[in-house]
């Protein structure tokens, strides 16, 4: 009997010994870790504030091209009326005025002036000949002495 209550004692003994042990490692851990974690923490931080500049960078070009798009269309809607006002102006007669003011209004519209420009390439294109021209007393090319040099 004393030989398992020495059993008993031992395993309570060694039980005791690995919680004490298991908790000096639980408190352990996470400072020797503490040192990868904190510089993969940062590494997180760094990598997401260089993604917020990123996207502020991105969306003050958008702005920025937004801007300069309205300014050059309001740019060319003032040379269009200044050429407008100037044919008015300074065409000599009533003809001349009418085909400058056309010429405006038809350069105004640059889809419609576009289309007029494009000149259709289907119609002088042919299908591709897949077959071999044959002269007429020469054997066709399905024949099996075409192209066949007999001695």
């Amino acid at each position: 009997m004393e030989t398992s209550e020495n059993l008993w004692i031992a395993v309570a003994i060694a039980l005791a010994v690995g919680f004490i042990v298991g908790i000096i490692v639980a408190r352990l851990a996470p400072r020797i870790s503490g040192g990868q974690s904190s510089n993969t923490q940062t590494q997180l931080e760094s990598l997401q504030l260089r993604f917020e500049e990123y996207q502020q960078e991105v969306a003050s070009h958008f702005n920025t091209t937004a801007n300069l798009v309205t300014r050059l269309n309001r740019n060319y809607q003032d040379i269009q009326e200044h050429l407008g006002q100037a044919a008015v102006e300074l065409a000599p007669d009533d003809m001349t005025r009418q085909r400058l003011l056309a010429a405006l209004e038809q350069d105004n519209d640059p889809v419609a002036s576009s289309r007029e420009r494009v000149e259709p390439v289907f119609d002088t294109l042919e299908p591709p000949r897949d077959y071999a021209t044959k002269s007429e007393d020469g054997p066709g090319m399905l024949s099996e002495e075409f192209g066949v040099k007999r001695k």
